[in-house]
C-alpha cells in the first residue's frame, strides 16, 4: 500500500513536493509516495548521491510513451536547444516566471499552518474534498508501475500531526536502509571474491611468463645445440670421404663448401 504524502512531516512533505513539481514532474497522484520518490527523498536526506540526469531521461522516457502526457523539463531543455543554436521556429512558446520561490506562502497554500511554533496540516474546508480526491486518485500508468500493486484509498487525515505523522514514512525509510545495507554487505563479498579472483589471475599470468621465457631460453639453446650438431656431423662425414679415397673406394673426394674443419686437415688427392 502506498503511502499518504499528507501524512508526512512539514519538512518531508515540503521535499516531496519539490520532487514532484521540480525535480521529476509527474502527471498527477501527488497525494502518493512512489517507490523513487521515497529513494529520492532518503538520498537526499542522507546526502547520497544520485544521477539526476539519468533520473530526468528516465522520466522523459516514461512520459513519452503515454498518451496523454507532457513531455516535462521544458525550460531545461529549451536552454539545452538555445545554447547549441536548434532553431525553434514554429514552435508554441509559453512564458513562465523567472523563478519559484519556496517560503511561508508555500505551505500556506499546501495547508500548513504554524500553531504555537509548531507547523500543523489544516486544510481548509474546501480543500477536503480535494484532498480525499487526490488520496483515491490513481498513480499515472509510469509511477503506478514503480508501486507494483494496486493502490487502496486512504483514510481522511486528521488535522492534528503529532511525532506519529511521519511513522510510515519512517518505516518505509528504515525498510529502504536495511535493503541498501544488505545491497552493500553483497557488494563487499563480490569485491572480495573478484579481487581474489583477480590475485589468482595474476598470479596464473606470471606463471605463464616465467613458463614462457624458460620455453625461449629452451628454444635458444635447442638451436645452438643443433648448429653443433650439424657440425660435427660435416666433420665426420669429411672424414669419411677421405678415408674413402684413401682405400680406393671412390675416385676423388671434393671439397665440402662452409665445412670449416676443411683447413684443419691436410687435403688428401688422388694417388
Amino acid at each position: 500500500m502506498a503511502l499518504c504524502t499528507n501524512k508526512l512531516s512539514v519538512d518531508h512533505r515540503l521535499l516531496h513536493h519539490l520532487i514532484v513539481h521540480q525535480l521529476l514532474p509527474t502527471g498527477g497522484g501527488y497525494a502518493k509516495l512512489t517507490r523513487m520518490q521515497a529513494f529520492l527523498m532518503w538520498c537526499i536526506i542522507s546526502k547520497i548521491e544520485f544521477c539526476y540526469p539519468l533520473l530526468m531521461l528516465h522520466t522523459m522516457v516514461r512520459a513519452f510513451t503515454q498518451k496523454k502526457s507532457v513531455l516535462p523539463f521544458g525550460c531545461i531543455l529549451t536552454k539545452i536547444f538555445r545554447y547549441h543554436e536548434v532553431h525553434l521556429e514554429g514552435e508554441i512558446a509559453t512564458k513562465l516566471k523567472r523563478e519559484d520561490t519556496y517560503n511561508k506562502s508555500t505551505l500556506n497554500r499546501m495547508g500548513w499552518k504554524k500553531q504555537e511554533g509548531i507547523w500543523t496540516y489544516c486544510p481548509k474546508t474546501d480543500q477536503t474534498q480535494r484532498i480525499n480526491r487526490e488520496e483515491q486518485e490513481e498513480l499515472p500508468p509510469w509511477e503506478a508501475q514503480e508501486t507494483g500493486q494496486e493502490v487502496a484509498p486512504s483514510r481522511p487525515c486528521s488535522h492534528a500531526r503529532g511525532s506519529t505523522s511521519t511513522l510510515e514514512y519512517d518505516h518505509l525509510v528504515e525498510f529502504m536502509s536495511s535493503r541498501f545495507d544488505a545491497l552493500n554487505v553483497r557488494f563487499d563479498s563480490m569485491e572480495a571474491s573478484l579481487d581474489d579472483q583477480f590475485k589468482s589471475l595474476n598470479s596464473r599470468l606470471d606463471n605463464l611468463e616465467k613458463d614462457h621465457k624458460t620455453i625461449r631460453t629452451d628454444f635458444e639453446t635447442i638451436e645452438d645445440t643443433i648448429y653443433y650438431d650439424l657440425h660435427v656431423t660435416k666433420r665426420r662425414l669429411k672424414r669419411l670421404e677421405r678415408k674413402l679415397a684413401e682405400s680406393k673406394s671412390i675416385d676423388k673426394c671434393e671439397e665440402t663448401y662452409g665445412d670449416e674443419s676443411a683447413h684443419d686437415d691436410p687435403f688428401v688427392s688422388d694417388s
